[in-house]
Formats: structure tokens, C-alpha cells, sequence
């Protein structure tokens, strides 16, 4: 492992059945005898939604909120679940698999159906998450009831525009799954290597929900370092710190005492602080990571 490079150390989240077969050994390594068949089934499902393979359903046309940004949040919440045996405070068998299947099911709102004939899915922005709380309730009846509300409690969570108080829990087991899974939320995006390219994608998804008020790409690139600060406000308080026991799960399974996830997060901000500094008209071109500046151009016409 180079740990010169902290997201070298986060692994490829573009590969689903690599994300699935690390959450399945990340899972193992604290709770060996677990059942990984709840779980499994979820990738399937997601897999079969966002391909369009499911009855009644479009496949997904989000550009930001696609399976990249869902498997970066389903690993990183694997590892949250890890931390938080390896400080003590473990889930039992079927909040592991509300934390997970929750983390799979958080976007899922963004997906349209066939009835619904014009936009990507960005027009529901504001109400996807109860829109992912009503899927889960429709396609998850094979889980039992207890886990299924447990899941969709997880999802509400992930609705990071409202207190997180707003969300009761039945008990601590429960709350600690949906906090672990809402922390792995923000931190799993914004710790992405190609995160500051993917905001230019946001962009459109603001304009598309009429949400933002962001004048441009540009606009929306140079307001991220405060809304990180808005976001590492919900982390340490609403979400009571929980990314630190991420810590202990690279410790353990990549000998190193750090935490990738803020390090990823820090050199992110740390170029994104000397990309605004450029002129506007050649600031993109220090945006070279995964081709999306050359989508983006096309869908803007300009820079």
C-alpha cells in the first residue's frame, strides 16, 4: 500500500463487485459468522434499479448521485461498523444489515419511474430521501419488519439539510447504525480522488432541482471549503464524531494508524484552495481526474 496517497488506501469504489467483496470481508473481520445474504440480495437489487432492469423503473440518470457515490458510501460505512466494534461499541447481526442495506438504498429516491417521462431524477432532490424511504418499503419486504425500520430510519438520516434530531430512535443499536451510515455519507464523497471534478457535476443537479442559487460551476466550486465547514459541524456534533473510530479499522486491517477518509478530505480542500486562486478561465484545466471537465464542457457549452 502507498501510503503516500490516502486515496490509494480508500480502494476502487467505480467496481461494484470489488465494493461488495470488500464489504463482505470488512464485515467478516469483526463479525466472522455473519450472514451475508441480506446484504447480497440489496447489491442485487441496486444493481438490477440502476441498470434499469427492474419493472416500473428507468435506469438511474443522475450524474453525481450515481453507484460510484453509492459504493463509496456502503464501503465507508462497512468500515464506520468496524470502528465502532473495535471502540467498543459493535452492532449486533441485523443493525450491521440495516446500516449497510440503508447505506445501499440512501440515493435510491433519485430513480425514476416509468411514468415519470422528463428530467435525470435531480427535479426530486429535495424530496429523495423520503422517496428512498418509500422504495425501501416497497422492494425490502423480505426483510423482517424490526430490520426494514431500522433501514429506513438509516435513510432518513442521510437527509443532511435537516437536524439529525428530527429522527428518533428505538434504541442505541439502532441510532448508532444510522449515524455510522450518515457519517459514511458525507466523508465517503468528499474523500473521493475525483471529488472536486464530481462538485462540477453537482452543479447541474442543483440547476436541474432549482436548488443552490449558484450562478455557475464556479461559484458552486468556491462555496465547498464553507460548506465543509457546515458538513464537519454535523460530523462532530449532530453525528457525535463517530468518523475517528475509522482509525481503528485501518489500523487493524492496513497497519496504519490514520484516518484515510480525513486525510483524502484534507488534500482535496487543500487543492481545492489553490484551484479558486486561478483565473476562471483556465481553472478547469487543473481539474484533469476521470474525464469530467470534457463532460462537463460538452453539457455547458463553455467554461
Amino acid at each position: 500500500m502507498n501510503y503516500d496517497s490516502p486515496f490509494a488506501a480508500l480502494g476502487n469504489t467505480r467496481d461494484t463487485a470489488e465494493v461488495e467483496a470488500q464489504v463482505g470481508k470488512i464485515v467478516h473481520a469483526f463479525a466472522p459468522g455473519h450472514d451475508l445474504t441480506r446484504i447480497a440480495d440489496a447489491f442485487g437489487l441496486l444493481d438490477r434499479a440502476f441498470d434499469g432492469d427492474l419493472p416500473g423503473y428507468q435506469k438511474l440518470k443522475t450524474l453525481y448521485h450515481n453507484r460510484t457515490h453509492t459504493n463509496e458510501v456502503v464501503l465507508c460505512a462497512a468500515r464506520m461498523l468496524h470502528g465502532l466494534q473495535l471502540a467498543g461499541q459493535g452492532l449486533d447481526a441485523d443493525h450491521i444489515d440495516a446500516a449497510l442495506i440503508g447505506a445501499l438504498m440512501h440515493d435510491i429516491g433519485y430513480l425514476m419511474s416509468d411514468e415519470e417521462a422528463s428530467g435525470t431524477g435531480a427535479q426530486f432532490t429535495d424530496g429523495h430521501v423520503l422517496r428512498g424511504v418509500e422504495f425501501a418499503r416497497r422492494h425490502l419486504v423480505g426483510l423482517p419488519p424490526d430490520v426494514l425500520d431500522t433501514t429506513t430510519k438509516v435513510i432518513l438520516l442521510t437527509d443532511h439539510r435537516k437536524p439529525a434530531g428530527l429522527v428518533t430512535f428505538d434504541n442505541l443499536q439502532q441510532q448508532r447504525a444510522a449515524y455510522a451510515t450518515a457519517t459514511a455519507d458525507l466523508i465517503g464523497q468528499m474523500a473521493n480522488r475525483e471529488y472536486l471534478e464530481r462538485i462540477l457535476l453537482l452543479y447541474f443537479e442543483f440547476e436541474e432541482a432549482r436548488m443552490g442559487g449558484f450562478a455557475d460551476v464556479h461559484e458552486l466550486l468556491e462555496k465547498t471549503t464553507a460548506f465543509y465547514g457546515m458538513t464537519k459541524a454535523r460530523l462532530d456534533q449532530d453525528l457525535h464524531g463517530l468518523s475517528k473510530h475509522l482509525t481503528q479499522h485501518f489500523n487493524q486491517q492496513q497497519g496504519a494508524d490514520r484516518n484515510f477518509y480525513m486525510e483524502s478530505i484534507e488534500r482535496n480542500l487543500d487543492y481545492l484552495e489553490r484551484v479558486i486562486k486561478i483565473e476562471r478561465q483556465h481553472r478547469l484545466e487543473s481539474l484533469k481526474r476521470g474525464g469530467v471537465v470534457e463532460k462537463v464542457l460538452q453539457m455547458n457549452g463553455k467554461s
